[in-house]
């Protein structure tokens, strides 16, 4: 005859635990994203190129003005990118690094390939002065539009709006600058069509 032994309360707690804890990720999860967290969603990966394109050329070039440029690019971009992950939830903070656009997605916001990455790092000297600046130019057409949908969606005055609106104004500037670098070595920009630009919400 076999005898059923009962549950013991420490395990049934534990399972109530659980299950607890699986149904408040649940919500977290089906939470929406507010338009700050939609922004930081898409602007973080597009940053993080921009870090990784400026720490493969300032060990390309001898040119002081430019090696500055891509330094305060990379510090810059990485400190934003710090303040962006604070507008989401936990668990987007933990994942967005992994998130990537599709190429197409990736064109269409001005991000190089990995093809033209592989390019650059194969370049040294004016060569890896002119790929750079090229790229460059174009990642930060990229960010445009972005930011421009972020200005029209977060409408509340704060440190998010001004962390927009400074990106804004610090990378317009930046491609008339790197704009008149590329044109003093004989180089062309590159063409840009944002017009495949996806809506991102989530």
């Amino acid at each position: 005859m076999q005898v059923s032994v009962p549950a013991s309360p420490l395990r049934s707690l534990l399972w109530s635990l659980l299950g607890l804890t699986l149904i408040a990720i649940g919500l977290l999860l089906a939470q929406p994203l507010g338009p700050e967290g939609r922004f930081a969603l898409k602007m973080i990966p597009h940053h993080a190129q921009a870090v990784e394109l400026a720490r493969i050329f300032e060990r390309r070039t001898a040119d002081e003005n430019l090696r500055y440029f891509a330094l305060d690019v990379a510090q810059t971009q990485q400190a934003q990118m710090a303040q962006m992950r604070g507008w989401l939830p936990w668990w987007r903070q933990l994942t967005v690094s992994f998130e990537r656009p599709s190429p197409q997605v990736a064109a269409a916001m001005g991000m190089a390939s990995p093809q033209e990455i592989a390019e650059l790092l194969a370049l040294q000297g004016r060569a890896a002065e002119t790929r750079f600046l090229q790229l460059m130019i174009r990642h930060h057409q990229g960010a445009l539009p972005m930011i421009e949908q972020g200005l029209a969606e977060v409408k509340t005055e704060g440190l998010p709006r001004g962390l927009i609106e400074a990106m804004g104004q610090s990378q317009a500037g930046e491609i008339q600058t790197m704009e008149r670098w590329l044109t003093e070595r004989g180089g062309e920009k590159l063409p840009f069509d944002p017009s495949a630009m996806p809506d991102h919400g989530h």
